[in-house]
């Protein structure tokens, strides 16, 4: 418990040079491209209109309940997506960054965090443009957009803790990469970001209510129940204990893994 601890308050403490960081690292990928910062808005935008045109035109792939499909899909994409880049991202930082690290005077920890401040942009696109779809569907602000202030910090913290755990087993096992991007692969899917699971009959009830379990279903439905008005957060019972759980586990695993290995990185590397 004390290594998460220590890695909280090194986050902390160090937040504003993972912001510079992350300000320097969009900056420099910014100069390589002709329109510049533009694509931090026209990538999510692209994403999604390509998605959209898939899954909900040609397979007619429509959301549950009679919601906003469009609406629907962007904010499933913006929060998986989110979550993703965190994650696959993240968990290359601490390998791809570390000789920079060394020189500097900051841990090492805090570079899936200022990868995650990078990514920042298009999930506000990418739920923004979910919530106004939402709104000119009939979907107006309500109360319930005050849980924004429970999902999103639940959302950074699930991620940087997977993150940093998983930048702990690519150190040591650099194959790991490969496995990460096969889960991505079928949890989005598997999570319900694209279309509704309960619209095949042929995937059985038990497990589609098991869905809950799935942190990402969790954290995706959260904001969905955010723009759409549908439940609060304390109205889960137990699948938010479930998830506080699971979250506090990963945070004290990938803390405690990325201790014991930090002062032997380089000799992995």
């Amino acid at each position: 418990m004390k290594d998460a601890i220590l890695y909280i308050k090194e986050q902390i403490k160090y937040f504003r040079i993972a912001v510079n960081l992350s300000k320097y690292s969009t900056k420099s990928t910014s100069m390589q491209n002709r329109l510049g910062r533009l694509w931090e808005i026209l990538d999510p935008l692209v994403q999604l209109a390509i998605n959209y045109i898939i899954f909900g035109i040609l397979m007619h792939r429509s959301a549950p309940a009679g919601l906003p499909p469009l609406s629907w899909m962007f904010i499933g994409m913006g929060v998986y997506s989110f979550a993703q880049h965190i994650i696959v991202t993240g968990s290359k930082s601490v390998s791809t960054q570390f000789k920079m690290t060394a020189k500097m005077k900051f841990p090492v920890s805090i570079m899936p965090t200022a990868s995650m401040i990078g990514f920042l942009t298009e999930f506000y696109i990418m739920v923004g443009a979910g919530l106004v779809i939402a709104m000119f569907s009939g979907y107006y602000p309500s109360l319930y957009w005050l849980q924004l202030l429970y999902y999103l910090p639940m959302l950074i913290i699930f991620s940087l803790s997977l993150s940093l755990l998983c930048s702990s087993i690519e150190i040591v096992f650099p194959d790991f990469k490969f496995f990460l991007n096969y889960i991505f692969k079928f949890l989005m899917y598997g999570s319900g970001v694209i279309f509704d699971l309960s619209q095949f009959k042929v995937i059985p009830k038990f497990l589609i209510q098991a869905q809950m379990v799935d942190p990402f279903y969790y954290l995706i439905e959260g904001f969905r129940d955010i723009a759409f008005g549908r439940a609060w957060f304390w109205q889960k019972g137990m699948f938010n204990v479930s998830f506080w759980l699971l979250t506090i586990f990963i945070l004290i695993v990938a803390a405690n893994f990325h201790m014991k290995i930090r002062d032997r990185i380089s000799d992995y590397l």
